[in-house]
């Protein structure tokens, strides 16, 4: 089970790094009616989606393998598959540019809870080294309860930036804008750089994870 987290680490701390996200809780904060209730369920639904599609994940992924007759092959392939997603999608933001900030909460009347779920879904770069992440654990093949825990602990990473502000402002809230300008403000200027090199790592590691499965 360690090796395995130690193996999902890098991807874990890959989905975590979300700039649109963090800008759009700490836009949520900053309304006027009920902004930590609203973010809060804003952080549920997100954390609900990545649970429902890792258990759907763990499931498909196990079946798969098990029915394979290399399954070593496939799970080697299924990396370098991701790790060309990964290469694609920062191919794809620098070609396209930034993505548009988030619109004015005040706009939707959505539920922030199906806010939050919705945005996971279309938060391409979380979701990619998510659903890496939860191939690596269905081959570690270490019994339910503790994939169940590893998954567990892979969306807690996944969702490290976004609750950031959240669990700042609960915790400090009147030191809160102290913490929350700089980093928002320093994320907003390098955030885009810093997300692209190390996903640019990801890549590398995710292909030459998906080379030694095959080898092996």
């Amino acid at each position: 089970m360690v090796n395995t987290l130690i193996e999902i680490l890098p991807l874990a701390l890959a989905a975590t790094i979300s700039p649109s996200g963090l800008l759009f809780v700490t836009m949520i904060l900053s309304g006027k009616e009920n902004p930590k209730r609203h973010a809060v369920l804003f952080l549920v639904g997100s954390i609900t989606f990545l649970f429902i599609l890792g258990i759907i994940l763990l499931f498909t992924f196990k079946s798969a393998l098990n029915s394979a007759e290399q399954p070593h092959t496939l799970s080697g392939i299924l990396d370098i598959v991701f790790g060309v997603l990964v290469i694609l999608f920062i191919g794809q933001s620098l070609i396209f540019g930034k993505k548009k900030k988030p619109e004015d909460k005040k706009k939707h009347k959505y539920p922030f809870f199906v806010m939050g779920f919705g945005f996971m879904i279309i938060n391409t770069s979380s979701l990619i080294p998510f659903i890496a992440a939860c191939k690596i654990i269905t081959d570690g093949d270490l019994g339910a309860v503790r994939a169940m825990s590893l998954l567990a602990i892979l969306i807690a990473i996944a969702m490290l930036m976004i609750s950031f502000p959240v669990i700042i402002t609960i915790l400090m809230p009147k030191k809160s804008d102290v913490v929350m300008v700089p980093v928002k403000s320093f994320m907003a200027k390098h955030g885009s750089v810093i997300a692209k090199g190390y996903f640019i790592l990801i890549a590398v590691y995710l292909i030459y994870h998906g080379i030694v499965q095959l080898q092996g």
